[in-house]
């Protein structure tokens, strides 16, 4: 078989047994069908089991994926798997439903020695009768002054008549072509007579019986006195030329097309012969293992990859190319598939790959002697299911963060209310003044707390929304860190001093309210965990940009827990206030703001924050 008809046979095995699987809906969204490369993916026997039963219900597709299909345009996504949903229409623009897809005949050539011109006309003649019988042309004997001295043999398709004899060659009846035409004619057939060379010419004039006519004229000169001129009409060959070009045209854009579909669904197809295999000596190959078209850079540096595969596949892999053609052909299976990974060569990292075969050709026993098929890499589709894995344990971890969340959220707003509605109904009862101004001191405080509380829930609500809005102003920062300075003084633990650094003389352009948040919010956090020493904070300028931190002589924070600290929810183990959400907010102001936040500490020694603003957002 040769190699062209290889490539064709392969192309159309590859359409009829390409790995994609189907499935139809109603237009409701309900499963109608599947089809069998649906029920062997999927591992079912029934249809119903099929994870997509119904488009609209299922939970891998979202709502806004849903709105998309019923607005009837093409859906892509790869969950479960990679697929295409496509809405099919009646004719008046409704659903119906939805399609799930994962030359030239060669001019007689006259024996030149039977062509000699001889003065007697019966040898003429019976050269002529000999023509006549072999080609079914016109053929003309035309002397030196371009005349039609004989016709020695009549075609009818070539509109020659016998009106033709003792006419100029540029001058035959029948025939209506331009001026042009006509002169180049004559040319030729001049030169001929002048250069004793034989010529070829095309030519097409307007018919009677069809809008053009097309000929070849062939002219053999004779000793420099007579030229035998060969008319043939060749309308029928230009037109079977042009259909074979439409043809030709036709075939190279579907080759193209399917190359392309190849090259984009990263497969590559294959032969396989066990006859050539069994007679290679494993030094000299003999092409018995060959890739077609193939689009993956490790097959086509690796053409012969049965020497190199030992090299190439991964070591805990049992399957390979020939554990596939050794399955078929003892078990006389019609069709495998089989899976492994193989190393690329160039960055020594693996990629897994799904390799297809199909028996071709049998031998005299019956047993499978060619194998042809398609190598699949889906190295996608396993970094696909990975990220899933990874996607469900982060899921699973913010749904314990929530839950946390939840409980925290409870109990500090019951702990400030229960405190408000004691003292209420006390500051109700008592008459001592003293007693009365600190039951309303502990409301007031209790009533801030609660605030606070609601405030950090809407703040990280609009911050993941992007409802959070911000008003840039020229904020003196001197002036802003000593007004944080007398806010937080007096918050402080009594054996703790909160030191506000030298501040340079800088104009920062920025939202004043929430950069004074950020830092109250990092100042309260230390006040929460240094128990004495001192808290610090200040600012400085960093290239574009200003570096404001905060560092305390707390307990410290350990590495392990250092990574998580700006996550929502978040809290540090032991910490008895807060619903974890103070970090978090930080963080969304700060990138907000175009800014970067970060975190040091050693346990036992303190903790320090630092964030940095552009000095010209």
């Amino acid at each position: 078989m040769d190699e062209t008809s290889a490539k064709q046979i392969l192309l159309t095995d590859f359409f009829t047994y390409y790995p994609a699987g189907g499935a139809l809906y109603d237009s409701e969204g309900a499963l109608l069908e599947i089809n069998k490369i649906m029920y062997e993916k999927f591992a079912i026997t029934d249809k119903h089991d099929f994870v997509l039963n119904n488009l609209f219900e299922t939970d891998y597709l979202s709502d806004l994926q849903k709105n998309h299909l019923r607005s009837g345009s093409v859906l892509a996504g790869n969950q479960p798997l990679g697929y295409s949903i496509i809405p099919g229409f009646d004719s008046e623009g409704n659903t119906i439903g939805y399609t799930l897809l994962l030359t030239d005949t060669e001019s007689y050539n006259p024996d030149r020695d039977m062509m000699r011109y001889d003065s007697k006309m019966k040898e003429l003649k019976d050269i002529s009768d000999k023509v006549a019988q072999s080609v079914p042309d016109t053929i003309l004997l035309i002397n030196n002054q371009l005349v039609v001295e004989r016709i020695i043999t009549y075609a009818s398709e070539t509109c020659i008549t016998p009106e033709a004899l003792n006419r100029r060659i540029d001058d035959l009846p029948g025939f209506i072509y331009p001026e042009a035409i006509k002169r180049k004619i004559a040319s030729v057939v001049q030169k001929s007579l002048d250069t004793s060379e034989t010529a070829n010419m095309e030519f097409s004039i307007p018919g009677h019986d069809a809008p053009v006519v097309y000929f070849k004229l062939r002219l053999v000169p004779i000793q420099h006195k007579y030229v035998v001129a060969y008319i043939r009409n060749v309308s029928d060959m230009v037109e079977k030329e042009k259909e074979n070009r439409h043809l030709s045209h036709q075939l190279s854009e579907s080759r193209s097309m399917m190359e392309l579909a190849l090259r984009n669904s990263h497969i590559s197809t294959y032969s396989f012969n066990f006859d050539l295999f069994r007679t290679c000596d494993k030094e000299s190959c003999n092409h018995c293992f060959q890739f077609y078209g193939a689009n993956n850079e490790l097959l086509e540096r690796n053409r012969y990859i049965c020497r190199a595969l030992s090299v190439l596949r991964h070591p805990e892999d049992r399957q390979d190319f020939f554990l596939l053609f050794n399955e078929i052909r003892d078990k006389n299976l019609e069709e495998h598939s089989v899976n492994f990974r193989l190393k690329n060569d160039y960055d020594d990292q693996y990629r897994s790959y799904e390799v297809i075969g199909k028996a071709l050709e049998k031998d005299a026993e019956g047993k499978t002697n060619l194998i042809v098929g398609c190598v699949i890499d889906n190295q996608k589709h396993v970094e696909y299911e990975n990220s899933l894995i990874k996607a469900k344990e982060k899921a699973e971890n913010a749904d314990l963060l929530k839950s946390t969340f939840l409980a925290n959220m409870t109990h500090e707003i019951r702990t400030p209310l229960n405190a408000i509605v004691g003292f209420s109904d006390l500051l109700s009862l008592e008459e001592d003044p003293e007693l009365r101004e600190t039951y309303t001191g502990l409301i007031k405080a209790n009533n801030e707390l609660l605030l606070n509380l609601i405030n950090d829930v809407l703040d990280i609500s609009k911050i993941e929304s992007d409802m959070l809005t911000f008003t840039y102003t020229d904020v003196h920062l001197p002036s802003m860190m000593h007004e944080i300075h007398q806010t937080m003084q007096f918050r402080v633990p009594e054996n703790v001093t909160l030191i506000l650094d030298p501040c340079p003389v800088i104009t920062l352009n920025a939202d004043k309210n929430r950069v004074m948040q950020v830092l109250i919010n990092l100042l309260t956090n230390a006040t929460k965990y240094t128990e004495k020493g001192n808290i610090r904070f200040g600012y400085g300028i960093r290239r574009n940009f200003v570096r404001f931190y905060v560092t305390d002589t707390g307990r410290g924070i350990p590495k392990s827990e250092l990574g998580n600290i700006f996550g929502r929810f978040v809290q540090l183990k032991g910490n008895k206030q807060g619903i974890g959400l103070g970090l978090a907010i930080c963080k969304g102001l700060v990138s907000k703001m175009g800014g970067t936040i970060s975190a040091t500490s050693d346990v036992g020694k303190g903790s320090t924050f630092s964030f940095t603003l552009p000095l010209n957002p």
